[in-house]
């Protein structure tokens, strides 16, 4: 396949994307923003000692990525902002590539394109864009690793093929220090390729070694990584199976296919073309589908004790078509204040559309699997397109194998829709690719509306995050200077986290390992019952299951805040006495104009 400087230009206007969505949402506050405070201090303390140096948060080895991050404090020195700015331009890279890796899939540059910007714009990509998280640097180990196999694929000469084989496995293994999983590069994607090239002896040795080599630093890293101080141990193997567990898997299956189902919208509902040719075959489908859903019911009443069973079964449904599709999927932006962006709080009858367009993609793309639906007949493919049955191989055992440790971590801990990053592509990508050979050769305009829609919720959503975090910093600085120390102010829980961290090194987490004896437990206080929410503890503080998150308190794993201000968007909370002006911020979604309130903590409460 032959590529000319023309060829790349829809390349080139994906990679631009982040950063001229970064000039309109300014993404920008000197404050941490879900786990990047934790981050981005590793990143400085590297500047400062050169050395790797954890702190008690990061489960994620960061590896690279805190190298990168690094360059950018000693060129613009450190700034929250600065350390940001790194991951913009690796967001700008996997764009890029993405949609070259598409191409190289069998997608015309037309559609490669609009799968990529649908990604990049989603309200789960685009908002990581702007942080300082390991999430985008694992996408893009994961997509220069399958473009360089669909390279290695396409290769006209042995030479190629296997220059093409070792970069992916090497790059993979060193990339994938940023984020482990990512590893399964080399460890499954790289492997699968080498099986299609197993014809060629050479490749296949050449292959083979590159694979060891890559094992080999994998493994080398992680037995470096167990051995760092103020590092949290992950393990594979799941602890105790029972009803409980399988239930929390069959309830992350249903919101993992809800949230890629929801995320590929805007190329999911292209399918609803293939309904005109709707067939009794299609019908026949439908209808075995829905008696298959009213026997199990009718099981259910006669073995599990009457209609509850219905109504819970129904009720997992309705969680799958409400509450996943439209509310987790959003779990990076739950924290914005103003009350109309989060789709959790959406009114139910854009929840009710948004539910149903999804379902009218899904049976559209049943139609053409099991119906032969079919639109304006689609010219063959292209010579150089990579058939089904290889590119099935290639992204087929990754994916499982990608699902399967997710669920692994799921009985242990939480999973959040962030982690589906690496999925959504690959969904993305079957289905620009299946679309354009069963239906069009080119996706419809009205694809690119819904990515501008979806991609105005993410920018919006942005930049009315950052928004308040910037009023953070305003109050902030505002308690501090009427001499108050960081220590005694409570909230929000990232600044809590890096003035715990600024004081002591690390984060009091009891599951640290190395060095013994690191976790000191606090002595145990009394809270204000309406402070409960505000002390929650944040996603990756230690816990089993998701519902018991909540009752983890933050403070534990910060005990050298002492506190006597807490910053409450609610001032109703905590019992205390508003000690400051209210700080007003700005956002574009409704209401416009919000405010961050400090209350003097009471007297009873423990200090």
């Amino acid at each position: 396949m032959q590529a000319t400087a023309k060829n790349y230009l829809p390349s080139i206007v994906c990679a631009l994307t982040p950063i001229l969505c970064y000039i309109v949402a300014r993404p920008y506050a000197e404050i941490g923003v879900g786990d990047d405070w934790s981050y981005v201090k590793t990143a400085q303390v590297l500047v400062q000692t050169g050395h790797i140096s954890y702190n008690g948060w990061e489960a994620a080895m960061l590896g690279w990525q805190l190298f990168w991050g690094a360059l950018f404090i000693k060129l613009f020195g450190f700034s929250f902002t600065a350390v940001r700015l790194s991951t913009v331009i690796e967001g700008m890279a996997m764009a890029f590539i993405m949609q070259r890796a598409f191409v190289r899939a069998g997608m015309n540059s037309w559609n490669a394109t609009l799968a990529t910007m649908t990604f990049v714009l989603s309200p789960l990509c685009f908002p990581l864009v702007f942080t300082f998280m390991s999430d985008v640097p694992g996408v893009l180990c994961i997509v220069v690793c399958l473009y360089m196999c669909l390279r290695a694929l396409r290769a006209k000469s042995e030479r190629s093929a296997m220059a093409w084989i070792c970069l992916a496995a090497l790059l993979n293994a060193v990339g994938g220090t940023a984020r482990q999983i990512a590893w399964l590069g080399v460890l499954v994607m790289v492997p699968s390729t080498l099986w299609l090239l197993r014809r060629s002896r050479r490749v296949l040795a050449v292959g083979v070694l590159s694979c060891t080599a890559g094992v080999g630093i994998v493994v080398a890293a992680m037995r470096w990584f167990a051995r760092q101080p103020y590092t949290i141990p992950e393990s594979l193997i799941p602890g105790k199976i029972d009803l409980r567990s399988l239930e929390l898997l069959g309830i992350f299956g249903l919101s993992a296919i809800g949230n890629l189902a929801l995320l590929a919208l805007p190329l999911l509902l292209m399918f609803a073309g293939s309904l005109r040719t709707w067939s009794r075959r299609a019908a026949t489908l439908f209808a075995a589908g829905c008696l298959c859903l009213a026997v199990l019911g009718v099981v259910l009443i006669h073995t599990r004790g009457g209609y509850k069973e219905v109504v819970s079964f129904v009720h997992v449904f309705i969680i799958f078509v409400f509450d996943y599709m439209t509310n987790s999927t959003f779990e990076r932006l739950d924290t914005i204040a103003a009350q109309a962006i989060h789709f959790s709080i959406a009114g139910a009858s854009l929840r009710v559309l948004l539910a149903a367009m999804v379902w009218v993609g899904i049976l559209g793309i049943v139609t053409c699997l099991f119906a032969g639906g079919r639109g304006r007949k689609a010219p063959p493919e292209p010579v150089t397109a990579i058939s089904w049955q290889k590119l099935g191989i290639v992204l087929g055992p990754f994916s499982i194998a990608y699902f399967v440790l997710l669920a692994s971590i799921q009985l242990k801990a939480a999973v959040f829709d962030r982690y589906l990053m690496p999925l959504l592509a690959l969904l993305l990508l079957v289905l620009g690719r299946y679309y354009q050979q069963r239906m069009k050769t080119n996706l419809p305009l009205a694809c690119v509306l819904l990515i501008v829609v979806f991609g105005a919720f993410g920018i919006a959503a942005t930049h009315d995050e950052f928004s308040l975090y910037r009023g953070y910093v305003t109050t902030i600085d505002e308690i501090r200077s009427a001499g108050a120390p960081a220590t005694a102010i409570l909230g929000p829980w990232e600044f809590e986290g890096w003035t715990q961290i600024e004081k002591v090194g690390y984060v009091n987490d009891s599951r640290i390992q190395v060095p013994q004896g690191a976790y000191v437990p606090r002595p145990a206080s009394l809270f204000p019952a309406s402070c409960h929410m505000l002390l929650a503890a944040s996603p990756n503080a230690p816990s089993v299951h998701a519902e018991d998150r909540w009752e983890v308190n933050f403070l534990n794993l910060t005990p050298v805040i002492e506190p006597v201000y807490a910053i409450l968007l609610d001032p109703r909370e905590c019992d205390g006495q508003i000690a400051f002006a209210p700080v007003t911020y700005r956002t574009w979604v409704a209401p416009h104009v919000n405010s961050i309130d400090v209350v003097r903590l009471s007297p009873s409460f423990p200090q």
